[in-house]
């Protein structure tokens, strides 16, 4: 869900954009690393496959070790947040 309001956010405000986007930047050096809307995507789908295997994880591990599987669901969660600011920090940067 979070992952979607990231990409929602993301097309919102940056989707119309034909120019280059900053992705990474140092204080010190500038910018280091620029990328299109492809790049920005690619981190959302790489969050999103993420996500997946530690909800297969979750499910496999779940009448296991129920401990470990709120560990992995927690995970889920800040991993999507951490894409959240990563996206939020892409769009204020450009």
């Amino acid at each position: 869900m979070i992952l979607l309001l990231a990409a929602l956010i993301f097309y919102s405000k940056l989707g119309s954009t034909t120019m280059p986007l900053i992705i990474h930047f140092e204080a010190d050096k500038g910018v280091d690393f620029l990328g299109g809307r492809l790049e920005v995507f690619g981190i959302l789908f790489s969050g999103l496959i993420m996500i997946l295997i530690n909800l297969f994880l979750v499910d496999f591990l779940y009448h296991r070790e129920r401990f470990l599987s709120h560990i992995f669901s927690f995970a889920n969660l800040l991993v999507a947040i951490l894409i959240l600011i990563a996206i939020a920090v892409i769009i204020n940067v450009n």
